[in-house]
């Protein structure tokens, strides 16, 4: 049976999500570079304005679809659409057979939403269901899709994304110290903390930073946190900061190039990574392919990705955390068994493999609506 035309539906560049634009890159990359890539079309619209939300909402809401069923109607072979993420599930209302990515349910886990916005967010989410297959990051989140969405098991799969293993990895590169001089400049003197993401309440940071002042008022290890992503400098973290005394203690680099993410890995001595919820939680993976060891709140999809090669948390324990991270920052022997498993644990992840997969999950759902 020849292979559908496949029309890629990615987000809107301007919905500015980092980790989701990443995730298509590498999706579109791995699938590209099958011995037999599908044929396939990247859906877009011009995003003029789309900087003001009503015009963002346009192009999401009637531009995409409209661009669908148009570049639909140019194949009469068999033609799959694939929609990048559950947010933009309405689009399944425009061509069937339709896959959708589902990246997180964190809105029905810990909701930072509320009244009308939640609700609202609950129904786009529901959209999933017209899609044929629904493909989840992870397992745990498979089983919240069939749990809050109602949807057959047999419609929802799980595919491990996985790195970009010419960015991460463990070999130093001699440009590290010069493309994040901060870390550079702090290990000679502090153990480093590394925290990348934003700073939305699901991520947990105050946990983060209260082990963080058990450690150097308890444990006198003077250490120092590394925030990569949102500030936590002048943000709703301030005033915890201030109370705490660890405004010399945080530093903040703000959003940093995959390059950069990668040599801070190699640069810092720990990751603390204690998110409350995470569909798939892609920073465990970046660092222990760059032989960071990672230390990880028991929650959610985190012992699922980060496997024996991380330590684990409670995640509403600050002592709990802090004691972890002094071990891993004191215990060489701890530390190196850490690195060694988080590399083996890397080896489950392959972008090659979720390609060979997605291709087939495309063969199955292709007759289904066009035989």
């Amino acid at each position: 049976m020849p292979q559908p035309h496949i029309l890629f539906a990615p987000v809107l560049k301007a919905e500015k999500w980092v980790s989701i634009d990443l995730q298509q890159e590498n999706i579109l990359d791995a699938l590209i570079a099958q011995p037999s890539p599908p044929p396939l079309t990247v859906v877009t619209v011009p995003e003029i304005g789309a900087h003001i939300p009503m015009i963002r909402r346009l192009l999401r809401d009637v531009a995409l679809p409209i661009q669908i069923r148009s570049l639909a109607s140019q194949h009469r072979g068999p033609t799959v659409l694939h929609v990048s993420d559950h947010s933009y599930g309405h689009l399944c209302r425009a061509h069937q057979p339709c896959i959708i990515n589902c990246n997180d349910l964190h809105h029905f886990v810990t909701p930072d939403l509320s009244g009308l916005t939640l609700w609202r967010w609950k129904r786009r989410a529901a959209t999933m269901r017209r899609a044929d297959r629904i493909v989840t990051v992870s397992e745990n989140l498979a089983r919240e899709v069939c749990h809050h969405l109602q949807i057959p098991e047999e419609r929802v799969i799980a595919l491990h994304g996985g790195i970009d293993t010419h960015v991460f990895s463990d070999v130093p590169s001699a440009d590290d110290a010069a493309l994040v001089p901060e870390i550079a400049r702090l290990r000679a003197k502090h153990p480093v903390i590394l925290n990348i993401g934003s700073n939305i309440r699901r991520k947990n940071l105050p946990t983060v930073l209260r082990a963080l002042s058990i450690l150097n008022r308890d444990h006198r290890l003077d250490a120092r946190l590394v925030k990569i992503g949102a500030r936590l400098h002048d943000s709703d973290h301030q005033p915890l900061m201030d109370e705490l005394d660890l405004n010399e203690a945080v530093i903040d680099l703000s959003h940093q190039s995959p390059v950069q993410v990668a040599s801070a890995c190699r640069q810092a001595h720990a990751l603390s990574f204690a998110s409350l919820y995470e569909g798939f939680g892609r920073p465990t993976l970046e660092a222990q392919a760059c032989g960071l060891p990672c230390v990880l709140a028991d929650a959610s999809c985190m012992r699922e990705i980060g496997g024996n090669g991380a330590l684990y948390h409670n995640p509403t324990d600050p002592a709990d955390l802090a004691s972890l991270l002094q071990r891993v920052l004191t215990t060489p022997a701890l530390r190196d068994e850490l690195i060694l498993k988080g590399h083996a644990n890397t080896r489950r992840f392959s972008w090659n493999q979720y390609a060979t997969q997605l291709t087939q999950i495309y063969q199955e759902v292709a007759p289904v609506r066009q035989s």
